[in-house]
């Protein structure tokens, strides 16, 4: 069976087509002068948001870094102008985390450094960098954010081990915060991280680092911040570290539905650690690393991920699927997993691109989920520019396994072939997103197959419709078991391989090439699982070039049969699906086909 369909055309207004609300700027800016870190938003009482934002005039670590607070009345649209919480003449004010409580009060905390020191020793000299020591302080506001508190507290933090083996032998303290602070029942638990040893901060700063929390259980009720009551956990002398290595930092706590606590932070090693406590914080589980529900160890390298509870039992977690182990620019797309609790321990779902740039070496980081009237948006920051972004609600809703509604209307070729048949060609198809540049969510395609191989010599075609220029695409096997894929316009030549071991000589394999023409990555799903590149590689997925154009080639399609290769169905979508949609075809292929 052949079937074809051209499929809808591009409007002639450009102004029709749907900006992909992925793309870095398709958000609304918060700020965009100077320096912008951490702008984390709360949803006061009468639904205004006010966001936070750690800024100065030049750059991270610079003297008149400081704490600012804006706020919007259209649910993030436009910004206020920015409010003081801390001036830029006074010590500086970093790495501030909100709180709005069942009052209506909203709580402000962060990094002061009270004592004013000027420089950190470090292992080969000194560094000026002094944002991450001092004390833990908070100011307040009972209006919304419209003026803060005259006197700032300070909140006592215990001194663990790794304290008094810092330049200062314990009697300053090294930490900061990029987590908002947990509402737990009744309890309220902010996470941070300590700092021991420091290197020069071109190899990094912080050279030993683990985790803490701060437990407060009346913060919620008691009006006098003089009477709020506070804890250091874990108990005993050492915190929360990685699985491996000595970097163990910017931890962010959630909620489970059981009252349990569960704790993802960034390691040196390329990937996402975790702890669950099962006692409120008191003490921890040997700490490991977050997996997919695969099994598969879920890659991020030095940069910031974290944990958002969205009620019921489900959650989302924000990383950036590459186990690079330096800062670097490795943060740029930023994904999203899906997960959902089952018998107290989240399950995580394959992951999705939330937000990319057009340029690699862009990063974006320290995000924050907002959840207001049932939709989601997401902040994020380059450091200059600190945005606030709609997620597609199909995206978020994917993620915890909600089947999409669009399938079939972007089918441009669905062929099954007959069980005597060796080599086939089709009529000619065309796909609508011709042009990479457009800013459409719909752009790119997909390629989903079911294949037996049983000769896995590498330059054996599975599909293939290049014409004389090479213009077209192509599937064909590689060495070890991967699988090529080609895409050409004629002029220019891009292709990526999968993993190792991709294909089994005489298994079926279901397998999903995703052309996402919006961050320009080609990603291989196989077998309901996306490919990251296991242990050989930090990507599983591939960047193409933003001056590819029209891959559409007026050559038939070869599709390769019992001869070489078995190529059982295929099914081309004009658009770049989703991960979960590349999921679910696994599962239903079989029920829309009849076998």
């Amino acid at each position: 069976m052949v079937t074809t369909a051209s499929g809808p055309q591009l409007p002639d207004d450009p102004q029709l087509a749907r900006r992909d609300p992925r793309l870095l700027e398709s958000g609304h800016v918060i700020q965009a002068n100077g320096y912008s870190d951490q702008p984390y938003v709360v949803v006061t009482r009468s639904g205004s948001w006010l966001c936070v934002v750690t800024s100065s005039d030049a750059h991270e670590g610079d003297s008149s870094q400081r704490i600012v607070a804006r706020r919007s009345t259209d649910r993030g649209r436009t910004w206020s102008a920015p409010i003081d919480i801390e001036p830029a003449d006074g010590p500086e004010a970093s790495w501030a985390v909100p709180l709005v409580t069942p009052s209506g009060r909203i709580y402000v905390f962060y990094t002061y450094n009270t004592q004013n020191i000027r420089e950190v020793p470090t292992d080969t000299g000194s560094s000026p960098r002094v944002d991450t020591l001092g004390d833990m302080v908070f100011r307040y506001s009972d209006d919304e954010g419209r003026s803060w508190s005259v006197d700032r507290f300070h909140v006592p933090i215990r001194t663990f081990d790794i304290d008094r083996r810092n330049p200062f032998g314990g009697d300053v303290q090294f930490w900061w915060s990029v987590g908002k602070p947990e509402v737990v029942g009744t309890s309220v638990f902010i996470a941070a991280s300590k700092v021991g040893e420091f290197r020069e901060e071109s190899q990094g700063f912080q050279k030993t680092s683990e985790g803490f929390l701060l437990r407060s259980d009346n913060l919620l009720e008691e009006r006098d911040p003089t009477r709020i009551s506070w804890e250091t956990l874990p108990d005993g002398e050492f915190g929360l570290r990685a699985p491996e290595g000595d970097v163990a930092e910017e931890h962010k706590v959630v909620g489970l539905r059981n009252g349990d606590l569960y704790c993802v932070y960034r390691s040196e090693k390329g990937y996402v650690a975790s702890a669950t406590s099962r006692d409120g914080g008191h003490t921890w589980s040997t700490p490991e690393w977050a997996t997919f529900s695969s099994g598969r160890p879920i890659k991020n390298p030095r940069a910031a991920t974290f944990a958002w509870s969205c009620g019921d039992g489900r959650h989302l977690l924000w990383f950036h699927n590459n186990s690079n182990t330096w800062f670097g620019a490795y943060r740029n797309p930023a994904w999203l997993s899906g997960g959902i609790e089952v018998d107290g321990v989240i399950q995580w779902s394959e992951p999705e691109i939330a937000i990319y740039a057009d340029d690699p070496q862009v990063s974006m980081s320290y995000p924050d989920l907002v959840q207001f009237d049932g939709r989601f948006s997401l902040t994020e920051t380059e450091k200059r520019t600190a945005r606030i972004h709609d997620v597609d609600d199909e995206l978020i809703q994917g993620l915890w396994g909600a089947p999409s509604r669009h399938l079939e209307e972007d089918i441009v070729l669905d062929y099954v072939h007959g069980a005597a048949e060796a080599a086939f060609t089709v009529t000619p198809f065309q796909l609508r997103r011709g042009n990479w540049r457009i800013e459409d969510a719909r752009a790119g395609f997909t390629l989903s197959l079911v294949a037996e191989v049983h000769d896995l010599a590498p330059g054996r075609i599975l599909l293939d419709n290049r014409d004389s220029t090479g213009r077209g695409i192509c599937l064909e096997i590689a060495h070890e078991g991967r699988l090529r894929f080609t895409m050409s316009d004629g002029r220019r030549e891009c292709s990526w391989t999968s993993d190792a071991r991709t294909l089994v000589a005489g298994a079926e394999t279901h397998i999903a090439v995703i052309v996402d023409g919006g961050p320009k990555i080609v990603l291989f799903v196989i077998d309901g699982r996306l490919q990251d590149g296991g242990d050989a590689r930090p990507y599983g997925w591939g960047r193409f070039s933003d001056d590819l154009r029209d891959v559409n080639s007026a050559r038939p399609l070869s599709v390769h049969g019992l001869a070489r290769s078995e190529v059982r169905a295929l099914r081309i979508y004009d658009r770049a699906l989703r991960v979960a949609e590349a999921v679910d075809l696994r599962s239903g292929w079989g029920a829309h086909h009849g076998g």
